[in-house]
């Protein structure tokens, strides 16, 4: 008589197989996944920088926009037509990070900030928190750095 198939024990030995490669390849792949997350929230940091700027170049959004020399957030803007340009022009309703945790591992508050001098044209965008640590643009703080 032949046998088809599996015996019970060949497939428990597969079983067990399968549950270690994935006990070892599971924590690459959360870092990765995190890594990921936290590379999109780089990026929307730069493109709310970008749409700042040009908000700035319209006039109303220009005589709408406030100083700011300390971070606040950019959910929070101030002035409501100024608001309006920047998220229309993003195509949202307000920002929130994907990525919990910095380059590092320590904790994020996923909330997006921004400092402006708009007669200098400069802006500054941070995420996670208000130091030069977490700034997005112009330059990359060293606990959002992937590298």
């Amino acid at each position: 008589m032949k046998n088809k198939g599996f015996s019970l024990v060949e497939l428990i030995i597969v079983i067990a197989i399968m549950t270690i490669l994935a006990g070892a390849l599971a924590p690459a792949l959360i870092k990765y996944i995190n890594k990921s997350r936290l590379s999109v929230d780089i990026d929307t940091g730069s493109e709310i920088a970008r749409t700042i700027m040009v908000a700035v170049t319209n006039d109303n959004a220009f005589n709408a926009a406030k100083d700011h020399n300390t971070p606040i957030n950019v959910n929070d803007m101030d002035d409501p037509d100024f608001k309006k340009e920047v998220f229309q022009s993003l195509g949202k309703s307000s920002f929130k990070g994907n990525s919990k945790k910095d380059a590092q591992g320590n904790s994020l508050d996923q909330n997006f900030y921004y400092t402006l001098d708009y007669n200098r044209n400069k802006v500054q965008v941070y995420y996670g928190g208000t130091d030069a640590d977490h700034m997005v643009y112009p330059t990359l703080g060293s606990k959002l750095n992937l590298d």
